[in-house]
C-alpha cells in the first residue's frame, strides 16, 4: 500500500464521517431536500471506498481504526433515524401491534412502511 493510496482512503473516509454527521444533522430536522442530497454523496464515497478497498490490507492497523470510525457514525446515524422513523409513526397514530414469534417471545411489527412524497 502506497502513501498516496492510504493518504486518499483516510480522506474519503474522512469525508464520508462529515457526510454521515450531515445526514444526522438533516434527519434531526426532517429536511427532505438535503437527506437527498447526502444520499448521493454517500453513495459517490461509498464508490470510492470500495475501490480504494482493494488496493489496502485491511490487517493494516490505520486502515482498520478508519474503518471502525466510519462503522460508529454509520451505527449513530442508523440509530438516530430508526429515531426519527418511530417518532413520525408516533405522530401520524401508527401503533405498533403486538406479535408473538415461534418462541412466545413479544415482538412488535409495523403496519408497513411509511412512503411520503414531498
Amino acid at each position: 500500500m502506497t502513501d498516496a493510496v492510504l493518504a486518499d482512503l483516510t480522506r474519503t473516509g474522512e469525508e464520508l464521517r462529515v457526510v454521515f454527521a450531515d445526514e444526522r444533522a438533516a434527519i434531526s430536522k426532517l429536511d427532505h431536500a438535503k437527506l437527498e442530497e447526502v444520499a448521493l454523496r454517500k453513495q459517490d464515497l461509498a464508490a470510492r471506498l470500495e475501490k480504494l478497498r482493494t488496493q489496502v490490507s485491511l490487517q493494516d492497523p490505520l486502515v482498520r481504526d478508519l474503518f471502525a470510525a466510519i462503522r460508529v457514525e454509520a451505527r449513530a446515524t442508523a440509530l438516530l433515524a430508526a429515531t426519527a422513523t418511530q417518532a413520525v409513526r408516533a405522530l401520524l397514530g401508527y401503533a405498533p401491534a403486538n406479535a408473538y414469534d415461534r418462541r412466545a417471545r413479544q415482538t412488535t411489527s409495523s403496519p408497513g412502511r411509511i412512503l411520503a412524497t414531498y
